[in-house]
């Protein structure tokens, strides 16, 4: 047995393997990218839609709409030109909302509630409920886990979050942006 046909023996069948292996790797690495651009492109195409341009509407007084403006536009995603307050006075403009935050105890009981069911079904819901501000009521909550896209919030950290979830979960087409 020459020690050379050995060696080239064993060096073909190495080819061999390092060939098959290649092949199997560039064909996981053009899986990838299709998958990347049919589905992990779709969600971020659409949230960069979202955050260039979904109005967020805060239904708070004064002081609370400030905290959550300054918290929203300081993460550095939110621009302030597209977060508006919207006060008691004023609750027929969430109608055509598509992102809202509720400071919970801002506002009585039946307005709350026309809220909630009066938003469209596009419209994510936040209701901030700090725990300086109580408790929900058991009514409140039943009606808060029958509607679609909402969500609970206690502290302002976790508001942030939640915001950028909700913008990614609900719809926006780019004719919202007009």
């Amino acid at each position: 047995m020459d020690i050379n046909n050995v060696i080239s023996g064993i060096l073909s069948v190495e080819g061999t393997i390092s060939l098959v292996l290649e092949f199997i790797g560039f064909l996981s690495v053009i899986a990838m990218v299709i998958g990347a651009f049919t589905r992990l492109g779709k969600a971020a195409w659409r949230f960069g839609f979202a955050l260039y341009g979904k109005k967020i509407m805060i239904v708070a007084n004064d002081e609370d709409y400030h905290d959550l403006e300054e918290d929203l536009s300081d993460s550095g995603l939110i621009k302030r030109k597209n977060i508006q307050r919207v006060s008691d006075k004023h609750i027929s403009k969430v109608k055509d909302a598509l992102l809202l935050i509720v400071v919970y105890g801002y506002l009585n009981k039946d307005d709350f509630r026309e809220i909630i069911n009066s938003k469209s079904s596009r419209c994510g819901l936040i209701v901030h409920c700090p725990p300086e501000k109580g408790r929900i009521d058991d009514d409140e909550m039943g009606l808060l886990s029958k509607t679609a896209f909402t969500a609970l919030c206690n502290f302002r950290g976790r508001l942030v979050n939640d915001v950028l979830l909700m913008m990614l979960s609900t719809s926006f087409k780019k004719s919202d942006l007009e």
